[in-house]
């Protein structure tokens, strides 16, 4: 533990079955781990990390405490996922057979390394399957059977099968990182031809698919983006779906190597997002929805994937059709699982964008009272300015002047004092335009949309014009919603 914080930032990103996991664990040792509990649980309450509180508590050996108390957990956290992790059975079966060796007991040796190697082959895990060769060969010498010959023959076939698959997998991921470098640099064209004089190009259009397992997952990954940066979305979807696909074929290193399998599936729902192909979103999501994470963590992560594409794909759309259960399990969602303040603030407003969208003006207003109301979110004054504005749009819908007075009230005083948003802005025109129409006599309101639609093509238009979460589009669909007297989910749909 080299930095104040390390202690405070690991117990804080433990899940609470992880939490109590450590703390019975600790419980179990009695007598000097009680002073480390209580450290723990000081340092677990704490929402910021403060040093001089924890010195007055637990005096001056608290560094040396601090640094017992994370490795203590290290070591829980490491007994705690090993028996959910073939990764960790393999470590443990080969630190036990280096011992069983130590003390001469190599058949007992030999066997443990045989279910090691078998675990192994199931996670297609090359790197365990080398080290386990090496210590095979030591049984093998000191066993000296018979057939000694043929099975260091065997030994020494299987090493280079091992080192095969090994390079071909790290050559995959070499050019992965070559791939998003060049995607970063923006420039597609000059890094094809980076990519064809380093020799990656020919890794995909001329080897064609590798046989070993992690090569092939590498492979489809590398060969949709660059299909992408070629400008050939129809191949880059392809490759995406070979790559969902792979995880489907290898249920047992999905389970080890959860977080990628998500990671893996994001990327084919943002690719489809960003290539309009939303049609290919609702069975990846599906997989996802379904996937049955087993920790707090992974949990957690399904949750914030699934709600935020789903949101993505019904806005998209303006599907009204499955929003209710949608929209109830964010918000349960929310309230179960540790969700950063952040990424609490763009579920909370793409959910009220979405009900804006199918005009369920009433449920819009709520979810952005979130937003407004909480002190938590001013961080993002993107966000928090959106909330207000899109408020103050949803308010006018309901059409009850009381509420809308007040409402343009609040959202004047956040505009001109907190925003302080200068003339001519979005921001300005909004909440003028707004005002106009509720000041509007009767059979004026189609001229006052008009002008607004007006104002804010204009506002577009201007590139020096900076609108929050591109809510210039959709305040320009709902008055041409209103003008042409059709739902605002056909217009936005053309």
């Amino acid at each position: 533990m080299k930095h104040k914080e390390d202690l405070f930032q690991l117990i804080q990103a433990m899940s609470k079955s992880e939490k109590r996991y450590f703390t019975l664990d600790a419980q179990k040792s009695g007598g000097r781990p009680s002073k480390y509990l209580e450290l723990f649980q000081a340092v677990n309450e704490m929402e910021e990390y403060d040093e001089a509180k924890l010195k007055k508590k637990f005096g001056r050996n608290l560094p040396y405490d601090k640094s017992y108390l994370y490795e203590a957990i290290l070591r829980s956290m490491r007994d705690y996922r090993s028996s959910k992790s073939k990764a960790a059975r393999i470590r443990e079966l080969l630190l036990d057979a280096k011992y069983l060796y130590e003390r001469g007991l190599y058949l007992q040796c030999e066997e443990r390394l045989r279910d090691a190697r078998q675990l192994a082959q199931t996670l297609g895990d090359q790197l365990a399957l080398l080290e386990v060769n090496k210590e095979m060969r030591n049984i093998t010498w000191d066993l000296k059977r018979r057939s000694f010959r043929e099975e260091v023959q065997v030994l020494i076939e299987e090493k280079e099968a091992h080192l095969k698959a090994v390079s071909e997998e790290f050559q995959y991921l070499d050019m992965l990182y070559e791939l998003l470098l060049k995607n970063i640099k923006g420039t597609a064209r000059a890094g094809i031809e980076e990519l064809k004089k380093e020799g990656y190009i020919a890794l995909i259009e001329e080897r064609g698919i590798p046989q070993s397992l992690h090569a092939r997952r590498r492979y489809f990954q590398c060969a949709a983006m660059l299909s992408q940066m070629k400008g050939e979305p129809e191949k880059a979807l392809n490759y995406y779906e070979q790559v969902v696909e792979w995880w489907d074929q290898n249920e047992a290193y999905r389970q080890e190597e959860f977080y990628r399998y998500v990671v893996d599936l994001s990327n084919f729902l943002s690719f489809c997002y960003t290539n309009k192909r939303l049609e290919y979103m609702p069975p990846v999501l599906d997989k996802l929805q379904n996937s049955m994470p087993k920790n707090f963590h992974d949990q957690q992560t399904v949750f914030q994937k699934v709600s935020t594409f789903k949101l993505i794909y019904h806005i998209n759309l303006g599907i009204a059709e499955g929003i209710g259960p949608l929209v109830e399990s964010i918000e349960k969602g929310i309230q179960k699982y540790q969700i950063n303040i952040v990424s609490q603030a763009v579920l909370l407003f793409n959910t009220a964008v979405l009900l804006f969208i199918v005009e369920k003006f009433e449920d819009c207003r709520y979810w952005l009272l979130k937003i407004i109301k909480g002190e938590r979110f001013s961080a993002r004054k993107d966000i928090k300015t959106g909330a207000y504005l899109l408020h103050l749009i949803a308010v006018y819908e309901i059409d009850e002047v009381d509420l809308l007075e007040s409402t343009y009230r609040s959202t004047y005083r956040y505009v001109h004092k907190e925003l302080n948003a200068p003339t001519g802005s979005f921001e300005r025109a909004i909440t003028y335009g707004i005002k106009r129409l509720l000041d509007a006599a009767p059979g004026k309101e189609r001229g006052n949309m008009q002008k607004l639609q007006e104002k804010l093509q204009a506002i577009k238009q201007d590139p020096n014009q900076r609108v929050p979460l591109g809510l210039d589009d959709l305040a320009l669909y709902w008055i041409s919603s209103r003008l042409e007297s059709k739902s605002l989910a056909k217009m936005m749909k053309g």
